[in-house]
């Protein structure tokens, strides 16, 4: 979680058109449910995901196909295209594909325990009183990741020129650095006068939240925690997003809802086969629940990631 990046952009090599026209189906008329899955060079992933498909018949009363798609890109194609009814996204994904067709929404999300809901892109700089806002780091020297992470680029960038701050004139210069906490220890150095990052922004602020850039600092050296602040902090952002057409029926989608929300405790091995690194559940959400990924989509924002 360190890089969270992009995995793809809309430059995709087939028209919007195209995939539209093959959305013309009686989506309202679902017989067989289909599962799309992205699985990599995983070679047992049929086998690996069969009891969350078993899972998944009982709660929709219906029968259910699985689609393996080698990458995240081809599942985006796939349900804009309307070949497949469900799948599970990463936040990017879900904006992509939204920004693309405007034909999916969100139904629950996976988190990493029970009390951790979303992860944030944050803005770390030096812990002193007279640097408290953004105002206050104007001119600085600010590191980022490379243009591909979502935390420590896309999402930054994009929401920061929506709140008013363009980061190419506010800031002095935008330094890359690998990742959040080798920002942040350039921050201490004195090297930067600020840097993007993630965290949770739960758990024990003491400790650096629960998970994060913080985290990490806190863990190799606790007393550097108490030496930087967070400035600034984007909307939270779900670790997941697992989405349906929205053309299919409604009492379809509220029977998957629910199911899929009481999944962990009615078929932990069926949780586990779909969200092996989330093990702490699923939260219901919604499509605004996305919208600090989303403006990375935004074609007014666009210009900030062509500098």
């Amino acid at each position: 979680m360190t890089r969270i990046r992009i995995l793809f952009s809309l430059a995709f090599a087939f028209s919007f058109g195209s995939l539209c026209s093959g959305a013309a189906l009686a989506d309202n008329e679902v017989t067989r449910f289909r599962v799309g899955v992205a699985i990599g060079t995983q070679e047992d992933a049929r086998e690996q995901m069969e009891p969350f498909r078993v899972a998944l018949e009982k709660i929709i009363d219906r029968p259910v196909d699985l689609y393996l798609i080698d990458t995240m890109g081809g599942l985006v194609e796939a349900l804009a295209s309307g070949e497949i009814d469900y799948a599970r996204l990463t936040p990017t994904a879900y904006a992509a594909t939204d920004a693309l067709c405007e034909c999916v929404e969100p139904m629950v999300s996976a988190r990493p325990d029970e009390k951790t809901d979303r992860f944030h892109a944050i803005l770390v700089a030096p812990k002193k009183e007279e640097l408290t806002t953004l105002q206050d780091l104007k001119g600085v020297h600010l590191g980022v990741e490379d243009t591909r992470s979502v935390a420590g680029y896309r999402v930054p960038l994009a929401n920061l020129k929506y709140e008013g701050v363009d980061p190419w004139t506010h800031f002095s210069a935008l330094i890359q650095v690998a990742d959040g906490v080798e920002g942040a220890r350039a921050v201490l150095d004195g090297r930067l006068g600020a840097t993007l990052a993630w965290s949770t922004m739960s758990g024990d602020q003491k400790s650096g939240y629960s998970a994060g850039s913080l985290r990490d600092i806190y863990k190799a050296n606790k007393r550097d925690l108490g030496k930087l602040s967070v400035v600034w902090q984007s909307q939270g952002i779900p670790f997941s997003a697992h989405v349906v057409r929205t053309a299919l029926p409604d009492d379809m989608k509220r029977a998957l809802r629910a199911g899929l929300m009481e999944l962990k405790k009615s078929s932990a091995r069926a949780y586990r086969a779909i969200e092996p690194d989330f093990p702490g559940g699923f939260i219901p959400v919604v499509h605004s629940d996305y919208r600090a990924v989303m403006r990375t989509y935004d074609p007014d924002l666009q210009a900030v990631f062509g500098r």
